[in-house]
C-alpha cells in the first residue's frame, strides 16, 4: 500500500523538490489547497494522510499548536518537521507539541522516506502507550469506585468485604451492567440519602 503524505511548505521550490522525492519513493503526495490554507486539523481530516511532512524556516508557536491537535488519540497523523534551529529546547518543544520526528532542513531527499517511516513508527508507539495509559487510568478509577461502593454496602448491610463484593457482582450480573457502573449507582444513592 502506498504511503499518503501531506506536504506543507510555504517555499514552493523546496516543496516541489520534496514532492518529487516522495513520488520517486512511491508515495502518494497530497498538497494543501492554495492560500489561505485551512487549519492543519481540518486538512488532515479531509485528506486522511498517513503522515504529514512540514517544512518551515521558523517554527512558530501557532504551527506547534496546530501540530498538538494532531497528537495520537484523536484524528491525528504522524508529523515529520523539517526546521532549522534543531537545538535541544526547540526539538523538545516540537516533540511535546506532537511532532513525531524532527530534522534539520537540507536532508538528502533519499533520506526523507526513512524519516517518514520513523515518524510513523514513533506515532504508533506513542498511540499505543497513550491507549494503555488511558485503560490503566480507567481501571484504577473503576477500582476506586468499587472500593467505595463496597464500603457503603458493608456499612449498610453490616457484612464483611467479601460478601459486599459478591453482592455488587450479583447486582451487576442481574442488571447486565459493569461492576463499576453498579458501584457508581450505589455511591450516587448514598450521597443523595446523606444530604
Amino acid at each position: 500500500m502506498k504511503l499518503r503524505v501531506l506536504v506543507i511548505d510555504a517555499n514552493e521550490t523546496r516543496a516541489a523538490g520534496t514532492q518529487a522525492a516522495l513520488a520517486a519513493e512511491g508515495c502518494i503526495v497530497l498538497t494543501p489547497p492554495p492560500a489561505p490554507m485551512p487549519p492543519l486539523a481540518d486538512l488532515v481530516q479531509a485528506l486522511r494522510p498517513d503522515a504529514v511532512l512540514i517544512e518551515m524556516d521558523n517554527p512558530n508557536r501557532d504551527a506547534l499548536e496546530q501540530a498538538q491537535i494532531l497528537q495520537p488519540g484523536g484524528r491525528g497523523a504522524p508529523i515529520l518537521l523539517f526546521a532549522p534551529g534543531g537545538d535541544e529546547e526547540a526539538v523538545a518543544e516540537a516533540l511535546r507539541a506532537g511532532v513525531s520526528a524532527y530534522a534539520a532542513p537540507g536532508v538528502d531527499f533519499g533520506k526523507v522516506k526513512p524519516l517518514l517511516d520513523l515518524a510513523i513508527a514513533h506515532f504508533r508507539a506513542f498511540s499505543t502507550l497513550k491507549a494503555e495509559l488511558a485503560a490503566a487510568q480507567r481501571s484504577l478509577a473503576d477500582r476506586k469506585l468499587i472500593e467505595r461502593a463496597k464500603g457503603i454496602v458493608m456499612r449498610e448491610r453490616g457484612c464483611e468485604e467479601e460478601e459486599a463484593y459478591r453482592h455488587l457482582r450479583r447486582l451487576a450480573m442481574d442488571r447486565g451492567q459493569r461492576l463499576s457502573e453498579i458501584a457508581q449507582q450505589i455511591i450516587t444513592v448514598a450521597e443523595l440519602l446523606s444530604k
